[in-house]
């Protein structure tokens, strides 16, 4: 069975919040999502790859045509794989704030630099960080510490920016590193998470 939701317009985390709705009402079929912008895109391709299920995408005009299924060959393959990361609890690191402490910007800024730096030679790293806020100001271009987010980045850490905080702040345009995300999908993260370490 398959249902169509016209989620154009709608702002994040709707799309998402209405496409996982909508699965959840059904023990097996596809929704065909319809959006009419590249943010709800990535969003509802996330979510839907986080859950094992299978997604594909038509462009037709101004729009994106997803259709995300649940059940089959596929979600039976990414299930096990997505339950097995869920179990064993990631480390995110949530950030708020561009400095380390909050009593003199300087040093906040000197430490920022030293800490993210640092997080390449040890060992357990985080595997995702969630900007939010003024935090959002690290992950973009000109960032004292976009270096080594980039590297961390690259060798596997999940960077994840929120978008409402970077339209706020006038940025969307100069990320630099990651991904833009939502509410939903960071609330997931921090609720799913096995250890949460807050800047």
């Amino acid at each position: 069975m398959s249902q169509k939701l016209d989620l154009r317009g709608l702002a994040c985390p709707g799309p998402v919040v209405r496409v996982k709705k909508a699965l959840e009402e059904t023990e097996s079929g596809s929704v065909l999502a319809v959006v009419d912008n590249p943010e709800s895109r990535e969003n509802v391709q996330r979510f839907a790859k986080s859950k094992g299920y299978g997604v594909s995408v038509e462009e037709k005009g101004e729009t994106f045509e997803m259709t995300v299924t649940k059940g089959g060959e596929q979600a039976a393959q990414a299930g096990p794989a997505a339950a097995q990361a869920a179990s064993a609890g990631e480390l995110v690191l949530f950030v708020t704030t561009p400095l380390v402490g909050d009593e003199s910007p300087e040093l906040g800024a000197i430490l920022a630099r030293a800490f993210y730096k640092t997080l390449l030679d040890v060992e357990d790293r985080p595997d995702r960080i969630i900007f939010m806020h003024a935090g959002v100001r690290l992950s973009i271009e000109g960032s004292p510490v976009l270096g080594s987010l980039k590297d961390l980045h690259c060798q596997g850490v999940d960077i994840m920016s929120c978008g409402t905080c970077l339209d706020f702040f006038g940025l969307t345009e100069k990320l630099a590193v990651g991904v833009v995300s939502n509410m939903f999908e960071i609330t997931e993260a921090l609720l799913g998470a096995g250890r949460v370490v807050r800047i």
